[in-house]
């Protein structure tokens, strides 16, 4: 029987969708990989590529959700093929049981692994967080979780500035707020500007005070001088904190190596060098 050539092929197109999502889904995974942690993506306004990483994260997800329909309708489409193919190997008898016990064992493995953080497994996780780490940094990183979040009242409140003199900044930059209940994510966005970037000259010429600890900050991925810098905290003070508790370090010390050593949580430690 001849095959219409003009006719629209759904098979090929599900098998041929699945091979492109599976190519996204890499590309989408490598970027996500080494992107930097939430909160210094959409502080700095972080891209990669044109594209945002929350962009990067739609994008991974849509297409995996896709991926996952389309390989429905793939075997949906080769069902028969599927079937007696099944069927022979049943027949057949399982071939290569040695190597399918072996992979099934090495599957489990690498959950086990995974979930223990045990190296050399562990060490895929150390890199990402190494290279999502390697994002941070004065410039780039907030003062508080989300403070993107944060409206131009409340940074006033937390760092003791009157409102009025933000609001006067703004003015005089050829800025404006809108109303003092603008955050400064939708501020910056209005005049084309990174959140950190609004930060930073709002701050300018004021006291930067020491910034509260909050859950969700990172800190577990840097080193003592890192969240020194990040509170505002002198490193030697910071240290000396450290020391009064019983924990001896130096400045290139990672904070959840600290903490796992000590029987703390990383935010513990943090706390301890923000003399809380």
């Amino acid at each position: 029987m001849a095959v219409d050539a003009k006719r629209f092929n759904w098979r090929a197109f599900f098998s041929l969708y699945v091979v492109i999502s599976f190519v996204v889904m890499i590309v989408t995974g490598l970027v996500l990989f080494v992107a930097p942690p939430g909160r210094v993506a959409t502080w700095a306004e972080w891209t990669l590529g044109g594209l945002t990483k929350v962009q990067w994260q739609a994008l991974h997800t849509t297409f995996t959700t896709f991926f996952v329909v389309a390989a429905a309708f793939h075997v949906y489409f080769n069902w028969r093929i599927l079937v007696s193919y099944l069927k022979n190997k049943f027949h057949q008898g399982v071939p290569r049981k040695r190597e399918l016990g072996w992979s099934a064992a090495a599957a489990l493995a690498l959950v086990t692994l995974t979930l223990g953080q045990v190296p050399p497994v562990g060490y895929i996780m150390d890199a990402s967080e190494a290279a999502s780490a390697s994002w941070s940094g004065p410039s780039t990183e907030p003062p508080v979780p989300h403070a993107e979040l944060l409206t131009l009242a409340k940074l006033a409140e937390t760092v003791k500035v009157p409102a009025e003199r933000f609001l006067a900044k703004l003015d005089a930059a050829g800025l404006s707020a809108g109303a003092p209940d603008a955050t400064l994510g939708e501020i910056a966005e209005v005049h084309d500007l990174t959140p950190a970037a609004l930060y930073t000259m709002l701050m300018h010429d004021e006291a930067k005070p020491a910034i509260a600890v909050a859950e969700g900050g990172g800190y577990g991925q840097k080193n003592v001088r890192q969240v020194s810098d990040q509170l505002n905290v002198p490193v030697a003070i910071a240290l000396e904190h450290l020391r009064h508790a019983g924990i001896a370090a130096d400045e290139d010390a990672n904070v959840r190596v600290l903490a796992t050593a000590h029987g703390k949580l990383p935010i513990e430690v943090v706390k301890l060098i923000a003399g809380q």
